[in-house]
């Protein structure tokens, strides 16, 4: 069949020709229409369920929020793990499903389930789905500067919530736009509770009247004079006066108006806020971020974001600029411009190597052509199923170009071979043809078995699968591809180009140099069999201690050219804290000349896929180009004994000046960042948000403590954190804080409630309004909206003594309980009660602090005048309100009548202090409580420095010490993850993978051959490439990783095609001669096997050597993914080197005495049978 396709192909290439046009042209519309990215999508599908009960403790978030929530999804379809986050007024849920699962399938799933856990959630917690976006879809960074000082932070943060952020959320492809930093706007009424009280108003009075004084309404319409109007009654609030003059309602004697700015302080203050931003250590900034929607081009989405900025532009407040802090652009434009310049040196470097073997420009052409064409195929498949352009899909064309030629490299050197013997006035067309025939079927054949022995890498799974799986599908497409035009375009090539004067093998200076060589050794080799096996023996051998020393990784790190600082401190720090060592942290990286530009981030953005606490800082550091950088002194072999004058001479052979390099930049960085108080970790923008989504761990390492008591999951958490910094080479070992967060507890009394009458809930109100404040509305001032706040003054919840004089209304007689609540009431002017007394227990508790407050300002004995008093709200003398209806007047209006009994005459209900009814203490408890699969987790996380480390071994070490040091209760136990984990379960998944490429290639070459004896032959190959893998993979000190043993899979696979060629050309030679009658003895067969090996070494050095030069470019390329596919590399050109020396040797020896333990076992049967 296959020589049929060669024949007709040959024979009609101006159709070839002409379908090729074709497929050239769809190959560049698919080339150009394939999206680019920097490296694949690593994420896990999951959901993130994000809910906000602001105000609350992550206890109360935990037991009613989270872990109702955790608890009903575990059995969701397809479900792989659970994950819940509580922290102060949030709860943040990571459904993980598993591998394959639709994105959208498992959102409508989690929707299901919410629709039936909403009823078990409390009032005013809302559960939400985060957006349709992965771990890598943080591709746009930036800030807003404001170098005029015309406009604070509380203006460029209403800018950006309001104008620029949905601006750019309608950019298509992006999923939302997250805000962080600055100041949310916020109308703040801090209500007096001594004015209350003297006006007969609880704060539900407040609330309710603010509430019905800030609204629009329609009237329908209206028809005058023959038109239509539409009726609006106006009613938003729009400034802080509008707020003042609100109604609250009047008093009954005087008839007076009793309004907001009567009982408390209306101004504009921030919003509770969890996060804050810094731009290069000179000051908070308001900075966003892109989030990428999920399948979406990461290089157009940023494109049509900066696109849409200078649009934007002209309409920023004068002043205002944006500076771009993170740009994922650069990272892919780096990426994808290494592998190009990869494949360039790669292509250069074959097509130079193919002209030196064959030294015929024209034949050189075949190959150098058909190469591109292959390759532009690849890219067709690669749009159809959605593949981006990225290091890991470049890097398989790039690490399969080298054997892509091989097949039409055969074809051409056989068919220069059967010119040189062809009788002159031959038909060269036939001659050509029967060349391809001859080795068409095996070498396609051969390439086949590379192209089937890498499929085993589709079953990788995980990250290990999403990462590597876009190079298995290029290289297999680009190998089947070059299968296939091997027997279709190289024949009609072959029949168009090769022509003129074909050199003689024996005239051909590089054939002749390689036989001359290789024929001695081949010799001695035939001529001392147990010897030569011997060696190769050996040299296995020699390979199995430098294997038992190689580290394990998962993978290397993979360099983004930008760094993020993620140093974490102990919990409960305040962001007014958190701020200033955010600033200093900024400005000590920014001193550094090879930094560019610091963003720093403490807390989280405005976006469910950022659940970073106050305690942990998020610092991206975008650093300068590389050839940017600093020169430092290195010394060379002449530094100390040559002389000034000869230096000069010696420095461009050997420099002794060069380039920090990135591990000595992160050291010294690290040396700096030595603050008292924080734990630093290094690492990558998108490998650590791919981490902590995926695994919870953002450093490379970390153990995940179980158990139910979070008292002592700290304990062990401690104790790890001791037995682990002891481990060499350990960076910084932080272990969470489970209860290390402080809580002001207010405990009611129930037997005081009782005594007075009160509820709970009554007292519960006051704690949730007057003291912890409510935002209760929200004003809409064009395109802006702002919250209003009511709750108590700071200066009485500065402290527990404060506290404790808090007012609590209490029930007037006979009526309905006074609400604190916020929540309703009206606004009519209250009635008259009974003369109010503070309840005589415990009366020695009430200062006289409190008892000016609820006197309103009156002398403590109550004769005091409350027009004309002296001693007012926060001390300040002054003649009540006269002349004044600002904020902050805190007195009652003039004209109120004087009676001799101040406080106690007037129509307000009766309260009690807090601390009557309560007991206010300061503990300890959880600043952030975590779960996974319904259980307590605490975490401890590790940063090690990989640079002189490998993963496995520190695990290995830290167990140890972990285990004589650490004692665990029973129920509780531990769980090394992070990269750690990542790395078992490739080691696992390996343990199959490894043998099953062995068994398909065994069976390909047994459906080859149709003999097991000669594909075990082949097979040998194999041991004899992991020498050289083993042995230039510990020269260069990689680690056994991921890409590492993706490098061996497909080395098997070029090693068994190196045995195939050899055993191809013995066979050939061998059978030649058995049909000549000339295979007679042992001496035959070594003659036999030495022309099949030796006249033909040209053939088998041309492809190994080009496949080889097609990999080396990768050793030494420098830049972004340059890391990952070095390690593909290494494997695969060592173990080309030893495979093709010791197959060259070996394969003949063993296959000579094979034939001649064939050859006697014929004989045996010829004489029995005569």
């Amino acid at each position: 069949m296959v020589g049929k396709v060669i024949e007709y192909c040959a024979t009609h290439r101006v159709m070839v020709f002409i379908f090729t046009a074709f497929i050239v042209v769809g190959s560049v519309v698919a080339v150009r229409s394939v999206p680019l990215d920097a490296i694949p999508d690593l994420s896990d599908p999951q959901v993130i369920i994000f809910t906000e009960w602001m105000g609350r403790s992550p206890d109360l978030i935990e037991d009613q929020v989270t872990y109702p929530i955790v608890s009903s999804l575990l059995a969701a379809p397809r479900v792989q793990a659970v994950r819940g986050q509580s922290m102060f007024g949030m709860s943040f849920i990571y459904v993980i499903f598993q591998e394959g699962t639709d994105l959208y399938w498992a959102r409508s799933r989690v929707l299901e389930y919410m629709n039936t856990i909403r009823s078990r959630l409390p009032q005013g917690a809302n559960p939400v789905l985060g957006p349709d976006a992965t771990s890598v879809g943080w591709v746009f960074q930036y800030a807003l500067v404001d170098k005029t000082g015309r406009h604070d932070l509380a203006e460029l943060r209403t800018f950006q919530d309001f104008h620029l952020r949905y601006a750019l959320a309608s950019v298509p492809g992006v999923a939302e736009v997250a805000s962080i930093g600055g100041y949310q706007r916020q109308y703040q009424v801090e209500v007096d509770p001594a004015r209350l009280h003297a006006y007969g108003l609880s704060l539900a009075n407040v609330t309710s009247a603010i509430r019905r004084s800030n609204a629009d309404v329609g009237g329908r319409v209206i028809e005058m004079s023959g038109r239509e109007y539409f009726v609006r009654g106006r009613g938003y609030v729009k400034s802080l006066d509008d707020l003042r003059q609100i109604a609250l309602g009047a008093d009954r004697r005087t008839g007076t108006p009793i309004r907001v700015a009567d009982v408390g302080k209306v101004s504009f203050g921030p919003d509770i806020r969890r996060g804050v931003s810094e731009l290069d250590g000179e000051g908070e900034a308001v900075g966003g971020t892109v989030v990428m929607r999920y399948g979406e081009n990461a290089l157009h989405v940023i494109e049509r974001v900066k696109e849409k900025l200078k649009e934007l532009y002209p309409s920023f407040p004068p002043g205002v600029e944006v500076r771009i802090v993170y740009d994922r652009s650069g990272l892919i434009h780096r990426a994808i411009e290494t592998l190009r310049h990869t494949l360039f040196e790669e292509g250069l470097a074959v097509s130079a190597i193919i002209f030196i073997f064959l030294l015929h420009l024209r034949s050189t052409l075949v190959p150098v052509l058909s190469l591109p064409v292959a390759v532009g195929l690849a890219f067709v498949p690669m749009y159809f199923l959605r593949i981006n352009s990225n290091i890991m899909s470049l890097g398989g064309i790039a690490i399969a170009i080298g054997a892509m030629v091989d097949a039409a490299i055969v074809l051409v050197e056989n068919a220069h071979k059967h010119l040189e013997s062809a009788p002159p006035g031959a038909n060269r067309q036939k001659v050509l043809i029967e060349a391809a025939k001859e080795v068409g079927p095996p070498i396609f054949f051969a390439l086949l078995i590379v192209t089937v022995a890498f499929l085993p890498i589709f079953a990788l799974n995980g990250q290990a699968g999403r990462l590597f799986k876009p190079l298995a599908y290029t290289k297999t497409f680009c190998m089947a591809f070059a299968a296939l035009v091997s027997i279709t375009l190289a024949p009609a090539l072959m029949s168009l180009f090769i022509r003129g004067r074909i050199r003689h093998e024996k005239d051909h200076p590089v054939s002749r140099v390689m036989i001359a060589i290789y024929r001695p050794f081949a010799w001695v080799a035939l001529k001392n069999p147990k010897t030569t096996i011997a060696i190769g023996f050996a040299a296995v051998l020699s390979a199995v201690p430098m294997a038992m020393r190689l580290g394990q990784e998962f993978m290397p790190m993979l360099n983004e050219g930008d760094m993020l600082y993620m140093p974490t401190t102990f919990p409960n720090i305040s962001i007014e804290e958190a701020k200033r060592s955010l600033q200093v942290q900024d400005r000590l990286i920014r001193n550094f000349p090879e930094v560019e530009r610091v963003f720093g981030k403490a807390g989280r953005s405005e976006t469910p896929t950022d659940p970073a606490p106050l305690s942990m800082v998020e610092t991206v550091v975008k650093l300068r180009p590389r050839e940017r950088w600093r020169m430092i002194e290195t010394e060379r072999w002449y530094s100390r004994w040559a002389p000034d004058g000869l230096k000069p001479v010696l420095r461009p052979l050997w420099p002794d000046r060069r380039r920090i390099t990135w591990e000595e930049l992160t050291a010294e960085l690290n040396r700096t960042m030595q603050i008292p108080g924080w734990t630093n970790a290094w690492t990558m923008p998108i490998k650590t948000r791919i981490d902590m989504l995926s695994t919870g761990i953002r450093t490379p390492i970390g153990v995940k403590i179980f158990g139910a008591s979070l008292d002592t999951i700290e304990r062990i958490g401690m104790d790890l954190e001791r037995a682990v910094s002891r481990v060499p080479h350990t960076r910084s070992v932080y272990a969470d804080r489970s209860t290390g967060g402080f809580y002001l507890d207010i405990i009611p009394d129930r037997a005081a409630l009782a005594r007075y009458g009160l509820t709970l809930g009554e007292v519960q109100d006051v704690v949730e309004a007057a003291v912890g404040g409510q935002p209760i509305e929200v004003t809409v001032e064009g395109r802006n909206r702002f919250t209003i706040n009511v709750r108590y003054p700071s200066e009485l919840r500065q402290d527990v003594e404060r506290l404790r004089h808090v007012l609590v209304p209490l029930r007037m007689g006979g009526g309905a309980a006074a609400s604190a609540s916020g929540m309703g009431g009206g606004v009519s002017a209250v009635p008259a009660a009974s003369p109010v007394r503070f309840a005589s227990a415990g009366m020695s508790d009430v200062g006289p602090d409190l008892l000016a407050q609820a006197m309103g300002g009156a002398g403590g004995k109550g004769g005091g005048s409350m027009g004309s008093g002296t001693a007012s709200m926060g001390g300040a003398k002054g003649s009540g309100m006269s002349g004044s209806s600002g904020a902050g007047n805190l007195l009652p209006p003039a004209g109120a009548p004087e009676t001799g009994t101040g406080i106690w005459d007037q129509t307000g209900g009766p309260h009690v202090p807090l601390g009557q009814v309560a007991d206010i203490r300061v503990t300890t408890g959880p600043p952030m409580i975590r779960d996974e699969a319904g259980m307590l987790v605490g975490y401890v996380y590790v940063d090690m420095d990989a640079a002189k480390r490998d993963i496995g071994g520190y695990v290995d070490d830290a167990k140890k010490e972990v285990a004589k040091e650490v004692r665990l209760p029973s129920g509780y136990f531990l769980k090394w993850t992070g990269q750690y984990e990542l790395l078992q379960q490739m080691q696992a998944r390996m343990r199959i993978l490894v043998p099953l490429t062995l068994v398909i290639v065994l069976i390909l070459l047994y459906m080859n051959f149709g003999n097991l004896t000669q594909s075990l032959i082949v097979l040998i190959s194999v041991p004899f490439a992991l020498v050289g893998s083993v042995w230039l993979m510990a020269l260069l000190h990689y680690n056994l990783s991921t890409a590492v043993w993706v490098g061996i899979i497909a080395l098997v696979g070029l090693a068994a095609q190196t045995g195939v060629v050899m055993i191809v050309y013995c066979d050939s030679a061998y059978h030649k001669r058995k049909r000549e009658g000339r295979i007679r003895d042992l001496d035959d067969i070594i003659e036999a096997t030495l022309e099949g090996s030796v006249q033909r070494v040209r053939p088998k050095l041309m492809t190994v050597v080009t496949t080889m030069i097609g990999l080396v470019p990768l050793l030494w390329a420098q830049g972004s993914g340059a890391d990952v596919m070095k390690r593909v590399a290494a494997p695969m050109v060592g173990g080309l080197v030893t495979s093709t020396f010791l197959t060259l040797e070996i394969i003949p020896v063993i296959y000579t005495y094979w034939r001649y333990a064939q050859l006697k076992r014929e004989q045996k049967a010829r004489r029995i049978a005569s």
